[in-house]
């Protein structure tokens, strides 16, 4: 995928949470403060105008600086930090190796900034098991992804707002888990 096709698949992102914005307030009014859904569109929507598109560490740089200053809550600094990390990874073109590579370094910054493991309930859960199965030769496609974000429901919060829920936590997707697989998947673009 060119810096082209890139930046199509990232801006394409305002119109998946405008569409899923309501979708994620309610999982984020469940376990959370109900604002994750209204955050990343209004995040991602501000992308237009805001990237620079000349190459491709360009892109994801100035996505993250983005998304850092106009996602509220835990999420803006989680994705924001992310895309600025694999900013120093990405190649012009990306291509299965180097989509590897952007997965290890996305689920590593997500690990180092949030302080998260797997099982935790988080967005963690989705990217790191997403970075596996691309370290295994595994495919990956929207399904895929989306069942790493539903093993979230039967999961005990332990950060964020939603530990506070402790044990009724469950029963619920985590709002960052499923926002995770739409940036995911925009990410793989047509590997998916």
């Amino acid at each position: 995928m060119n810096v082209k096709e890139m930046k199509a698949q990232l801006l394409s992102l305002a119109d998946t949470f405008k569409e899923k914005e309501e979708e994620l307030t309610d999982l984020d009014r469940a376990i959370g403060d109900g604002d994750h859904g209204v955050n990343m569109e209004r995040g991602f929507s501000h992308l237009e105008g805001n990237i620079d598109d000349s190459d491709m560490a360009s892109l994801f740089k100035t996505t993250g600086m983005t998304l850092m200053s106009k996602i509220g809550g835990a999420s803006g600094p989680l994705y924001g930090f992310s895309f600025v990390k694999m900013a120093s990874v990405v190649k012009d073109e990306i291509d299965n190796d180097n989509l590897k590579e952007l997965l290890k370094t996305f689920a590593d910054a997500i690990a180092q900034r949030g302080k998260v493991e797997l099982n935790e309930k988080t967005m963690y859960d989705v990217v790191e098991r997403a970075n596996e199965a691309l370290q295994k030769d595994e495919k990956l496609n929207l399904e895929k992804l989306q069942s790493y974000a539903d093993d979230t429901k039967d999961m005990v919060a332990t950060k964020g707002r939603a530990s506070y829920f402790k044990e009724d936590s469950k029963g619920y997707i985590d709002p960052g888990a499923q926002s995770m697989v739409y940036i995911l998947n925009a990410l793989m673009g047509d590997e998916s």
